[in-house]
């Protein structure tokens, strides 16, 4: 009988201790701060993007004036092999000169846009990299806990695909403005050489 009453407090006791304990960790796990950065605002509107930008669109003007020497010259060609006679040399040579150089600037279209969105992917992967050091610095500073990516619904979506793909992603639905360290980070991310 004692035995079995010193059995019962046991499991009393060790019951008690792992509510505690479950008590104690949900009390903790709700004292967390948390805070939200829109991280597509950041990435889209800060200095170092914006710089790059720049010298993005100044390298397309250059490719498209030189693709339009080209698409110029093509045409000038088959004007000229219009007005050979079909079969003569010069309408051959003019035919295969035509055929070569659309062919290049096929190629060169293709190469640019491969090369383009190396770029544009190089480039923003380095960007969120750094975004991602300067929310834990800006998070450290605040003394926030969790931060969770906040993204912009935009609505009416292109398709339904795209709807759908928001509704499944999207996984701040609310959020209180007191949250909201998007400037912070921005401005962060803008100070940082």
């Amino acid at each position: 009988m004692k035995t079995r009453m010193c059995a019962v407090i046991m499991a009393v006791a060790v019951l008690a201790m792992g509510v505690h304990r479950q008590v104690g960790a949900d009390a903790a796990a709700g004292a967390a701060k948390i805070a939200v950065v829109d991280v597509t605002k950041v990435l889209e509107t800060s200095k170092k993007h914006q710089a790059w930008k720049e010298k993005m669109e100044k390298d397309q003007e250059t490719a498209k004036k030189e693709f339009n020497e080209m698409r110029n010259e093509l045409q000038q060609l088959q004007e000229n092999i219009k007005l050979r006679k079909v079969g003569s040399d010069d309408h051959i040579k003019l035919t295969q000169q035509f055929v070569e150089k659309k062919a290049l600037l096929e190629a060169k279209n293709t190469f640019y846009e491969e090369k383009v969105t190396a770029q544009m992917q190089n480039w923003t992967e380095e960007l969120y990299k750094q975004f991602l050091i300067v929310v834990d610095k800006v998070a450290q500073q605040k003394g926030v806990d969790l931060v969770l990516a906040k993204e912009p619904l935009d609505l009416p979506a292109p398709s339904l695909r795209d709807f759908m793909l928001t509704i499944k992603t999207k996984k701040v639905l609310f959020n209180n403005p007191k949250l909201d360290i998007t400037a912070e980070v921005l401005a962060a991310l803008d100070s940082e050489q």
